[in-house]
């Protein structure tokens, strides 16, 4: 976490219960973490594509919510690093509970028949969040939104592995560089928050360019952005292949992943 004696700018002192590595108001008076900001974008436009693709391909809604869902997370987040207010840190982190919620329903009914609903898991997960919201919005403590967050992920994780060992092992690609793109961007959030003295004097003595590529907080967005919308297409593969559809991973300009598909034509 931050050191104590970061400036103050625009939005005034920091109520957030969190403040991070990346010095305060350095680049600009009207962001407090303007690298931890910007990287959101990550997250906020690519997905956005994704929803209208799915709107497009006449796409199942809960894959829709997906892409959307990681939208909300994007803007929360860029909205709490612009500011360091705790009520923005909420429109951060609360949605990384609610948008897992949704990639866990979807990850658990790849294997359903189309436009179904288990209203047992659905009531199960929205019963989750509700609870973390109303206990975390009590202790107002991250560690245990962390820990609800862990698990919502380590729940994907196993899925994921189940998916590609016993179901679709061609499959196994797309499934592990999306793990391991997330769990790259854990290991910098880690770093982030151990090494974040040693990094800031590192700063200070190395030009900014150089500086820029250790602010391992916004590598974290930028990862696990990548991971989590990897992840949507793997979701959305293993869908579509189940619904014997013909799903292709795409890159557009040669860059950007993408998943396109078509209905299998009735004989």
């Amino acid at each position: 976490m931050a050191p104590a004696g970061d400036r103050e700018g625009y939005w005034g002192p920091t109520t957030s219960t969190l403040d991070w590595c990346e010095e305060n108001y350095a680049v600009t008076w009207y962001i407090a973490e303007f690298w931890n900001t910007v990287s959101n974008l990550i997250m906020i436009l690519p997905p956005i594509f994704g929803a209208m693709q799915s709107v497009r391909s006449g796409l199942e809604k809960r894959y829709i919510a997906s892409y959307l869902a990681l939208t909300v997370v994007g803007m929360g987040s860029w909205c709490f690093h612009m500011t360091l207010k705790y009520e923005m840190q909420l429109l951060d982190e609360l949605p990384m509970i609610y948008s897992c919620c949704i990639f866990v329903y979807c990850m658990f009914e790849c294997f359903k028949m189309k436009n179904s609903v288990n209203y047992h898991l659905l009531f199960t997960l929205v019963l989750f969040s509700l609870i973390v919201t109303m206990v975390y919005l009590k202790v107002k403590e991250p560690i245990f939104h962390q820990v609800m967050y862990g698990m919502l992920v380590f729940t994907l994780v196993v899925r994921s592995i189940y998916i590609v060992t016993w179901v679709y092992p061609w499959l196994r690609g797309l499934g592990y560089t999306s793990l391991g793109v997330f769990l790259l961007g854990f290991l910098f959030w880690n770093i982030d928050n151990i090494f974040c003295d040693s990094l800031r004097n590192f700063r200070k003595k190395v030009p900014p360019i150089i500086g820029v590529a250790t602010q391992f907080h916004a590598w974290w967005h930028i990862l696990t952005g990548l991971g989590s919308y990897l992840h949507i297409l793997f979701s959305l593969y293993t869908r579509t292949l189940y619904l014997r559809y013909r799903p292709k991973v795409k890159f557009l300009f040669g860059i950007w992943p993408v998943i396109l598909f078509e209905p299998l034509r009735k004989q």
